[in-house]
């Protein structure tokens, strides 16, 4: 199994990249607010931009409620994973990790700046990030509930190694979690 695509937590990989996803944009949101004269905010165009923002942060919140039962299933089918030396190396792991922050990143200030400077829509930034504080907290109401309750850990393929069909298609992998494992600390903890 040398070849095997590493395996990532979880929680580790979804709560490291929405939480870069929201200190990202805060920051891009900061830079524009502070550097942009006309935001469009009044009138008929901020409105717009209201609502707009309105509707794609409950559809989001709407997907999410509406996908929790199926999530639920996939974890309660995870796959056992005996011999822990097929999770591969920390440092592999850790890289896989920080390449998917760093792809939420550049999506996220992609959005941010090209809302404002392409289309002249400001609010579109700030979308994205109340649908990634949405992401935030359904995996914290999901995956985080789940491994306490039952124990484990969940694992999967890293996306950014196998690319988004596999991973849609691969399975989820569950290991025993440590004792002492209940803290803010052990979300980020590689074993």
């Amino acid at each position: 199994m040398g070849s095997a695509p590493p395996l990532v937590r979880i929680v580790a990989a979804e709560l490291g990249e929405e939480l870069t996803g929201i200190l990202v944009g805060a920051a891009a949101d900061v830079l524009v607010f502070a550097t942009v004269d006309d935001l469009r905010l009044s009138g008929t165009a901020g409105r717009v931009q209201v609502v707009g923002l309105g509707v794609l942060t409950l559809l989001w919140a709407v997907n999410f409620l509406v996908a929790r039962p199926r999530r639920l299933r996939a974890f309660s089918s995870a796959v056992a994973v005996q011999d822990t030396s097929v999770l591969g190396q920390a440092e592999e792991r850790t890289r896989q990790l920080r390449r998917g922050c760093v792809r939420v990143a550049v999506l996220v200030i992609l959005v941010t700046l090209g809302g404002v400077f392409l289309i002249r829509l400001p609010l579109l930034g700030l979308s994205v990030q109340l649908m990634l504080i949405l992401g935030l907290i359904h995996t914290w109401r999901t995956a985080v509930w789940w491994e306490r309750r039952h124990g484990v850990h969940l694992w999967r393929p890293a996306l950014s190694s196998v690319g988004r069909e596999k991973w849609r298609g691969s399975p989820y992998y569950v290991t025993v979690a440590t004792a002492g494992g209940r803290g803010p600390a052990d979300l980020f903890q590689m074993e």
